[in-house]
């Protein structure tokens, strides 16, 4: 069995618990022939390993002159090392790197927003920022926010990213800008059960250090509002995730 389009695989010699960077050394890229090998066995202290991906595909080895190539992402699951891509540099980056931002390394959200349309947005622009209390002062020294805004009295804004790697702690500061108390989940977004929770006053901020969710592949934030007296319509006024962080 051939793979004609190689690349990405890395031949790993890893210290369980060791930070390694590998970046791009050049620009020079080559297509080679290579064997793919499921007939070659992985054995991590004794065990036979089964190999997947990201998604849960099994993956296997390649050979090349003579060397054996390891998918890196299957073997840093293997060794339960951290591992993340960052595309804008061309680097793989295997344990515990420092806080990343959250919006960095994952997906830009999967919207499954119930009642009235709500969006859950990157904040870039301060203009966006709101100016409600003393929110405007307060918010602008974030650089990024998730924002869930345009509510109904009945509905729950939900979103779930999914983690570009293995992280173990989720930190963020949340600002409810509405005039009624928010709810404020994290869950587990494949299984839906909750990590973390907290009902957060009108005009009021929270700063959350860590959540677990070293068992989370997918995170779901989701917000409803939890005092709107019956009958209220047209709620726009936003709950804001800012910097959210991962480590």
């Amino acid at each position: 069995m051939k793979k004609t389009i190689f690349t990405g695989l890395l031949a790993l010699a890893v210290v369980a618990g060791a930070c390694v960077t590998v970046g791009a050394a050049s620009a020079v890229r080559a297509t080679i022939q290579a064997t793919l090998s499921p007939d070659v066995t992985v054995k991590y202290n004794g065990e036979v390993q089964v190999m997947k991906d990201v998604n849960g595909n099994a993956v296997y080895p390649i050979l090349y002159n003579g060397t054996t190539y390891l998918p890196i992402r299957a073997v840093s699951d293997m060794l339960g090392l951290p591992v993340n891509w960052v595309g804008e540099t061309r680097t793989v980056e295997l344990g515990t790197v420092g806080p990343k931002s959250f919006l960095s390394v994952t997906d830009a959200g999967t919207k499954t927003t119930s009642g009235n349309v709500s969006k859950w947005v990157k904040v870039l622009n301060k203009d966006e920022l709101p100016g409600r209390g003393d929110f405007g002062e307060g918010l602008a020294v974030h650089s990024e926010a998730i924002k869930a805004d345009s509510y109904s009295a009945l509905q729950t804004t939900k979103t779930k990213f999914r983690l570009d790697g293995a992280y173990s702690v989720l930190s963020f500061t949340a600002y409810n800008c509405s005039e009624y108390t928010a709810r404020v989940q994290i869950l587990d977004g494949s299984t839906s059960s909750v990590l973390w929770s907290a009902a957060i006053g009108a005009g009021e901020s929270l700063y959350v250090a860590a959540v677990d969710i070293s068992r989370s592949r997918e995170v779901e934030f989701a917000v409803d509002l939890t005092n709107v007296p019956v009958g209220t319509r047209g709620i726009y006024d936003a709950i804001y995730v800012c910097d959210p962080l991962v480590s």
